[in-house]
């Protein structure tokens, strides 16, 4: 894409604008959330066949569940309300999602993709970082759906990107595909099958 093209999330400002955070603020700094912006890229699926993939972030990757902080009292400059949802800020979930999460699409190009619950649309990928020198698992859970007002657009949206301690048996066991086949599926309206 040259300077003058605009970039293709431009064509979906219908529904991006509702993707945009506020202005976080912690202990003085401001965190640039630039990275998780929604935008857009086009996939085809097979010959004759595209489709708009636009991607939406959730505070999930920026902020950890309320109760599962073990502080007695959280700082009120920590807590991050998203609607209804009392969120409190994770500078290290930050710092990750700055660090791989502007390159999440060309990660799930080139990785397979964990089905986590078919029916619920629910998947994941999986990256081992090195961190310090201690190897970790950066989980990056999402959902794919079609949307209802354009035939020719999916919605994936990450609901949440964490360091996990190890992967649940049904991590573990749970079917592999590629984001084609992913894609795929879901603008036919199809059950996949890893």
């Amino acid at each position: 894409m040259d300077a003058a093209t605009p970039p293709l999330i431009s064509q979906h400002e219908d529904i991006a604008l509702s993707g945009q955070f506020k202005l976080v603020v912690l202990r003085g700094a401001a965190w640039d959330l630039h990275h998780l912006k929604p935008f857009a890229f086009r996939e085809e699926l097979s010959p004759g066949v595209e489709v708009d993939v636009v991607v939406f972030f959730s505070c999930h990757c920026f902020t950890h569940d309320y109760r599962d902080d073990p502080r007695l009292s959280i700082p009120a400059e920590e807590i991050y309300l998203d609607g209804n949802d009392r969120r409190v800020l994770n500078e290290e979930r930050w710092r990750l999602s700055k660090a791989h999460l502007p390159n999440f699409v060309q990660w799930i190009q080139s990785s397979r993709i964990r089905v986590l619950d078919n029916a619920q649309g629910n998947f994941a990928t999986f990256q081992a970082l090195n961190s310090s020198g201690v190897s970790v698992t950066y989980a990056v859970f999402f959902t794919v759906k079609k949307d209802a007002a354009r035939r020719k657009r999916l919605i994936l949206r990450v609901q949440s990107a964490y360091v996990l301690e190890q992967l649940t048996l049904r991590q573990k066991k749970s079917g592999k595909v590629n984001l084609k086949v992913l894609l795929r599926a879901v603008h036919e309206n199809r059950k996949i099958r890893p």
